[in-house]
């Protein structure tokens, strides 16, 4: 149990040693069967290093557990050790994700957890299989109707406590029973994704990235329909003003989301409003190893591996991360990514070079005197004669020709601006889905640009061109999110974030006006921002819907295009006929469908290389 354990009494102290004096042996038996060594001792401590260990001798009696309940917890906490020690990296990647304020993150791992250790206890101690049902039936879970908890904690409670009393069917509202029940049967021939994600055969990390997928999104769902839940009821009470439980949606915040801090903000306050609950599931079975104390042990061996076994190869990745701010790993798995796009990249190039090429103009200049010129310099005709008659052959007194590039083209900056849908009905990330093609899409155009703008870059560095290409990616759901910053660098961290961003594709709006009009906002302030050199401007937009608001959407289109922006949208997959229509209405000529998703990565590329070869042209 988190927090301060309530004092102990002579009673439970004398109870405690009593009952590890009988069975001091036993415990010590099964914690060398898990490859640990556990002693009696004033408190719960562990050293992960040498797998060594000591528990404290009443912790489990004055919380009123009986001897047979408190062996079965003590090899409870046993299992959590072992399985600590077999995989610390795998809990430290788990703690940098919901060891920021995510509480309810903590909540449903720990129980996902319990699954994995109560099994392996069951294994090594099947004598007590009984006392671990008899718990979890009358004093851990003995609650069996959760319709009236919230939504979250329904879909974790279920998992849990039909994992551990699957004779008995818990009862949750109608969509988490349908949620739960397919997790049981998760590819259509009967694998059961709880088995795999609490099987002692997977590593910590592998179990994890399973729950990320597959469970964390349905958890988080029902957690943000409870908050948006309760922001209806707090509205309804006068409590909160008109325009907070309209704009708070599953991206976590208000006006302003994506921005530092305002995120997390209504997240904790959210969280806050669920304490009590949270209290509650932590309070059935208690903890004897804290939070804390997990993620400091944790911390402190991987240090420890890490400075006594380093080779060069993992001394190599731990400063590209310092340097970087990603991992080697993170950085394949976008490479892996962005190899499924390079071949819409390579006709590309082709067009950077015709660009690149038109925007030269070849122009004669006479140079420096020499004897080898094509014209004799006017100012030197006399000498030239007198040098003719004296028989001097290498007079000095000619005018040659140099050929001279230069930049006569415009514009001098061009900006593009993709925009991503990341609401939920885009979550679709195996090859085809829809979340997965934008994705790549997106993958494509920074790729892509970011080549053109270092060829660019070499060639401004000769004073050929002075052509610029700047980028970004935003996204939208409920808000307008930034996922790459306007820019003509790209780096690392922000190729990984991106690509790790639209991969979770979350929002329960489609708000597509707001990008459109921030965009439209940022052309007031163009001159300011390009000092002076001449724009052009292109925004490409992805969408699987119709807009929330259509009128706002072409008034903010209407105001792109004032400005000499070129704006266009695609609508992917099988849009209802209401949204087909929404589209229409705002995008005209300026949409372009997208049936077959697949197809959407070569339909941008072809968007992009008209835009590219637009840069070849002079400006009339």
């Amino acid at each position: 149990m988190k927090g301060k354990a309530p004092e102990m009494d002579a009673g439970a102290l004398g109870e405690g040693e009593r009952f590890f004096a009988e069975n001091k042996q036993a415990i010590r038996d099964y914690a060398e069967s898990a490859g640990l060594v556990f002693m009696p001792g004033e408190r719960w401590s562990m050293d992960l290093s040498t797998g060594r260990g000591t528990y404290d001798l009443g912790f489990f009696t004055r919380h009123g557990f009986t001897v047979a309940e408190t062996m079965w917890a003590t090899c409870h906490e046993i299992e959590h050790f072992r399985d600590w020690r077999r995989d610390p990296e795998g809990y430290a990647l788990l703690h940098e994700r919901t060891g920021k304020g995510r509480r309810r993150l903590d909540l449903l791992y720990d129980q996902i957890n319990d699954i994995l250790v109560n099994r392996e206890a069951d294994r090594r101690f099947p004598a007590h299989r009984e006392t671990r049902e008899y718990l979890y039936r009358y004093k851990i879970m003995p609650q069996w109707d959760y319709t009236r908890r919230p939504r979250h904690l329904q879909f974790a409670d279920a998992i849990l406590r039909e994992r551990m009393l699957p004779d008995e069917e818990v009862e949750v509202i109608p969509e988490v029973r349908e949620e739960v029940d397919r997790l049981k049967d998760m590819d259509g021939e009967g694998t059961d994704l709880i088995d795999l994600v609490s099987g002692p055969s997977a590593s910590a990390r592998d179990r994890f990235e399973l729950v990320r997928d597959y469970i964390e999104p349905v958890y988080e769902r029902f957690f943000h329909e409870d908050v948006e839940e309760w922001k209806r009821q707090e509205k309804k009470k006068g409590d909160v003003p008109e325009g907070d439980a309209a704009e708070f949606s599953v991206e976590g915040g208000k006006s302003g989301v994506g921005k530092a801090g305002i995120e997390d903000v209504d997240l904790l306050e959210a969280e806050e409003h669920f304490a009590e609950e949270y209290d509650e599931s932590e309070r059935r079975l208690p903890r004897a190893f804290s939070a804390s104390a997990i993620r400091e042990a944790i911390a402190r061996e991987i240090e420890r591996r890490r400075q006594e076994d380093r080779s060069p190869d993992e001394i190599a990745r731990q400063q590209f991360r310092a340097l970087h701010g990603v991992s080697v790993e993170e950085v394949e798995d976008y490479a892996d990514q962005y190899a499924k796009v390079k071949d819409h990249i390579l006709p590309l190039r082709a067009v950077f070079e015709r660009v690149i090429a038109t925007r030269k103009e070849i122009r004669r200049r006479l140079k420096e005197r020499t004897d080898q010129g094509v014209i004799i310099d006017p100012s030197l005709m006399a000498q030239a004669y007198i040098d003719s008659l004296s028989g001097v052959v290498d007079s000095r007194t000619q005018l040659c020709i140099r050929r001279e590039e230069r930049d006569e083209c415009r514009p001098l900056d061009f900006e593009f601006t993709l925009i991503c849908d990341v609401s939920g009905s885009m979550n679709e990330n195996a090859p085809g889905g829809k979340s997965y093609e934008q994705r790549l899409c997106a993958i494509l155009i920074t790729e892509a640009l970011d080549e053109f703008e270092k060829k660019l870059r070499a060639e401004r560095q000769e004073s050929l061109v002075d052509l610029r290409v700047l980028t970004e990616v935003r996204g939208f759901g409920a808000q307008d999110e930034e996922l790459k910053a306007m820019s003509n660098v790209i780096d690392y961290r922000t190729r990984v974030a991106l690509a790790r961003r639209l991969e979770a594709c979350t929002g329960r709006r489609t708000a597509d006006y707001k990008p459109l009009a921030g965009v439209a906002a940022g052309m007031e302030n163009a001159a300011a921002r390009t000092e002076g050199r001449d724009l052009k401007k292109a925004v490409i937009l992805i969408t699987d819907g119709g807009s929330d608001d259509p009128a706002l959407t072409k008034e903010a289109k209407a105001r792109l295009d004032l400005s000499g922006v070129v704006v266009k949208a695609i609508q992917v997959g099988e849009p209802s006929t209401e949204d087909v229509e929404k589209f229409r209405y705002v995008w005209g000529d300026d949409g372009l469908p997208c049936k077959n998703v697949s197809r959407l990565a070569p339909t941008m590329e072809k968007l992009l290389e008209g835009l590219l070869e637009d840069l070849g042209a002079p400006s009339m």
